[in-house]
């Protein structure tokens, strides 16, 4: 979501549009304020108590000089700022813009926080969300009028691996001992799927000519519990961009096992990599790949469902391999662009 984040506000900044940030944050004690080129920026003190950081949050952000210049106030995910997103609305006068893009969504409205979510939701001028099924099921939950479907993009030049990078990646490939690499990249929690994915995995018929990389973080207990499976896995810990090029480069497949999820970016950096993907049918996942024409698609629900998708690949030649991969690329580098991205939201706010 941070990094959504971060590429949306560089590109509404280079479209000539003013972003100010007001940015909770845990890493800052005291409420600061600094300029920035087309904006500004805002570190606003988490606390205990929710409720203590958004009342502090609110007279901070109403004392700001900037709000007389203010067109939008923005809700971007996560539960303080839908929290506080409408509340600020109504304090100035301002229309409402709420983002969706996974958990904020997903797990909110089967939780206490319900409510939270839905009074954000429909005190909404404009709702923004990465997968047409969550635009489909606001519309139902809400009735609302402007909820757009707006994928995220991507700038697949920046994962064509460099020369120096080459190197790295021939190590990589080596250091699996001739078994080909099934990667899973992320955050990965219980929604990931990563212990069930790898419970089914240890029933692959093929099992034995694979490695699993899990890259990123994992809870010791499912650390613990996957290394007593009879499969072979390697543990990395979290890398910067950087360096997962060379991750997704050295790998033959690149799996997303999640129940539930938005338009992961780990979807598109592995298409802009030319991998093959293996992929629940969730979320945006499914908005983007076409089953078996430019990647895999399985049911999280059904272990039968990802073990007959692995084998599908395990049995595919080379060439047919190359082809799907490179079917996704293509239409990754063609619809999902970052000028795209950001065009859907300038002409649907009319910036």
């Amino acid at each position: 979501m941070a990094e959504s984040c971060d590429r949306l506000i560089r590109n509404f900044r280079k479209s000539g549009v003013a972003v100010h940030i007001i940015h909770f944050t845990n890493r800052r004690k005291k409420f600061h304020t600094e300029a920035a080129v087309h904006g500004s920026y805002s570190a606003v003190p988490v606390n205990n108590s929710e409720e203590f950081t958004l009342n502090l949050a609110s007279q901070f952000i109403e004392g700001l000089p900037i709000l007389k210049d203010v067109k939008y106030v923005v809700a971007f995910g996560g539960y303080l700022p839908l929290s506080l997103g409408p509340i600020l609305s109504k304090y100035i006068a301002k229309p409402l813009i709420t983002f969706i893009r996974g958990n904020d969504f997903d797990e909110a409205i089967f939780s206490k926080r319900r409510e939270m979510l839905l009074y954000a939701l429909k005190n909404s001028e404009f709702i923004f969300t990465v997968t047409k099924e969550k635009r489909d099921k606001i519309k139902k939950l809400t009735a609302h009028s402007k909820v757009y479907f707006t994928p995220n993009g991507i700038d697949t030049k920046l994962w064509k691996p460099a020369i120096s990078q080459l190197p790295q990646i021939e190590a990589l490939k080596e250091s699996s001992a001739g078994k080909k690499r099934i990667v899973i990249v992320g955050q990965l929690k219980a929604k990931k799927g990563i212990l069930e994915f790898s419970k089914t995995f240890a029933n692959f018929s093929y099992k034995d000519a694979y490695e699993i990389w899990l890259i990123g973080d994992v809870e010791d207990s499912v650390k613990n519990h996957i290394e007593t499976l009879p499969i072979q896995v390697q543990f990395f810990s979290f890398v910067n961009k950087n360096e997962l090029i060379a991750y997704y480069h050295a790998a033959d497949i690149v799996l997303i096992p999640s129940f539930y999820d938005g338009m992961p970016n780990v979807l598109l950096e592995a298409g802009a990599s030319k991998n093959v993907i293996i992929a629940s049918k969730v979320g945006g996942i499914q908005d983007v790949i076409e089953h078996q024409k430019d990647g895999f698609l399985f049911n999280p629900l059904k272990p039968a469902s990802l073990l007959e998708a692995l084998t599908h690949v395990h049995r595919a030649t080379a060439e047919k391999k190359e082809g799907i991969a490179n079917a996704l690329f293509e239409k990754i580098e063609k619809e999902y662009t970052e000028e795209k991205e950001i065009r859907n939201y300038l002409k649907n706010l009319e910036l």
